[in-house]
C-alpha cells in the first residue's frame, strides 16, 4: 500500500470519527435543550398554577416575595396585572403608628447622672448580652428558627452617617458597602437605601426607594431627589435622633435632617410594634438589613443572612421582635437581598448571598460608623 492510499484511509477514518463525535454532541445538546425547556415550561405552569390558583395565601406569599427580590418582580407580574400585584401589595402592607417621631422619647446617653441609676442600666444591659468595648461597640450574634445574623450596637449615635457616590445620575455605577468603608476608613458598615436594578447589574448609580423614587441627605446636603417629593425617610437629625417620618425632602432639610436615605418598611415606632397584616406577609424569609435606635440613644445595626442552607433569612415580624427585644424605640427596614451585609474592622463578617453575582454588589449609599482614638 503507498503512502497516498495509506493517507486517503486516514482522512477517511478521522472523518468517521469526527461525524460520531459530532452526532454525540448533537444527541446531548438536544437532550440538554429538552430538559431545560422541560423545566420552563414546568416553572412557568407552577407559576400560573400559584398566580392563578384557589389559595389567596400561597400567591399573596408568592407575589410580595417576588416584588421584595426587585430581581425577581417580573414573576409576579407574569400572569397577574399591574393592578393586581398593586392592590396585594397595598392589602399585605405594615401598618405603622401615627404621629411622627417623637424625639423627646431619645435621651442621648441616658441622661441618667445617678451612678445607681447607671449601674442598674448597664445591668439590664448585660442581661441583653450588650457589653460595650473601650469604644463604645458591641457585636452581638443573633439567632432565630429561620435565620442568623450579626447586630452591632454603637453608644453614641454621632458616629453612624450615611455615606454615597461622589454624584448619581444614568450612567453612574455604585460602589460596594466595603468598598466606601474602606474608602471612608470606617470601622464599620451596612448597606443602606435601594437603587435602581440593572439588568447587566451596574448597580447603584440612581438611589431608589423601596416603591418609588429614592432620595439621598450627606451631611445636610440633598445628593439626589427631589425638594417638593414625599420619601419615606430613615436617617438622623442634627441632634441625632433616628426619625422614621414621612415628609418632603424640604421639610426634611428644615427639621435639620443631616444624615438619610428612604426605604422600609418602618418596624417600630415611637416605642409602638408595627403590625404585620397577614401571613402572607410574614413568610417572606430573606437577606435583611434594618436600623434601629434606643432610649438612651444608641444605635442597633443588624444584618440577617437568607436564602442559603444556614440561613433562610428572616420575615418582617422576625426583625421586629429582635428590635423590639433590645429595647429600640424606633427601628426600620432597609435594602436586602444581595445587597445585604456588614462589614466591622476590616472584613465581611456575614455571609452576602450573591446567587449569579461575581463580587460584591454595587449600591448607592451604606451606613458607616466612623472611628474613634480607642478603636483598633
Amino acid at each position: 500500500m503507498n503512502f497516498s492510499t495509506r493517507k486517503k484511509e486516514q482522512n477517511s477514518s478521522t472523518k468517521e470519527t469526527l461525524k460520531k463525535v459530532f452526532k454525540i454532541l448533537g444527541r446531548v445538546l438536544a437532550c440538554v435543550i429538552a430538559v431545560v425547556l422541560i423545566l420552563a415550561v414546568t416553572l412557568v405552569a407552577a407559576i400560573y398554577k400559584i398566580s392563578r390558583g384557589k389559595s389567596e395565601v400561597v400567591r399573596e406569599m408568592f407575589v410580595t416575595a417576588m416584588v421584595e427580590t426587585g430581581a425577581l418582580d417580573f414573576c409576579a407580574h407574569m400572569f397577574l396585572s399591574d393592578d393586581e400585584v398593586n392592590e396585594i401589595i397595598e392589602k399585605n402592607r405594615i401598618i405603622v403608628p401615627e404621629g411622627t417621631t417623637d424625639e423627646t422619647l431619645i435621651v442621648i446617653g441616658g441622661g441618667d447622672s445617678d451612678p445607681e441609676n447607671q449601674n442598674e442600666n448597664e445591668e439590664k444591659d448585660r442581661e441583653q448580652g450588650i457589653v460595650y468595648d473601650k469604644d463604645g461597640i458591641c457585636l452581638i450574634d443573633i439567632k432565630g428558627k429561620t435565620f442568623v445574623g450579626k447586630m452591632l450596637v454603637v453608644k453614641d449615635p454621632s458616629r453612624v452617617k450615611v455615606t454615597g457616590l461622589p454624584k448619581y445620575g444614568d450612567g453612574i455605577v455604585g460602589k460596594s458597602t466595603e468598598q466606601m468603608a474602606r474608602e471612608t476608613d470606617a470601622l464599620a458598615a451596612i448597606n443602606a437605601g435601594g437603587y435602581r436594578e440593572m439588568s447587566d447589574y451596574k448597580t447603584g448609580g440612581i438611589p431608589q426607594g423601596i416603591d418609588g423614587p429614592g432620595v439621598v441627605i450627606i451631611d445636610g446636603e440633598m445628593r439626589w431627589g427631589n425638594l417638593d417629593y414625599t420619601y419615606d425617610f430613615i436617617g438622623f437629625d442634627n441632634s441625632n435622633i433616628l426619625r422614621v417620618d414621612t415628609m418632603t425632602a424640604r421639610q426634611a432639610l428644615e427639621l435639620g435632617m443631616r444624615d438619610a436615605v428612604n426605604f422600609g418598611p418602618v418596624l417600630v415606632k415611637n416605642n409602638e410594634p408595627c403590625i404585620v397584616p397577614s401571613k402572607s406577609t410574614n413568610l417572606g424569609f430573606h437577606p435583611r438589613t434594618a436600623i434601629g435606635q434606643r432610649a438612651d440613644g444608641s444605635v442597633l445595626l443588624l444584618v440577617i443572612d437568607g436564602r442559603q442552607s444556614h440561613s433562610m433569612g428572616a420575615s418582617y415580624e422576625d426583625l421586629i421582635e429582635i428590635f423590639m427585644r433590645y429595647g429600640a424605640v424606633n427601628a426600620a427596614n432597609l435594602d436586602g437581598g444581595m445587597s445585604s451585609y456588614m462589614y466591622y474592622k476590616g472584613e465581611v463578617i456575614t455571609q452576602p448571598y450573591m446567587l449569579f453575582f461575581n463580587g460584591r454588589r454595587t449600591v448607592a449609599t451604606s451606613i458607616i460608623v466612623t472611628k474613634t482614638e480607642n478603636s483598633y
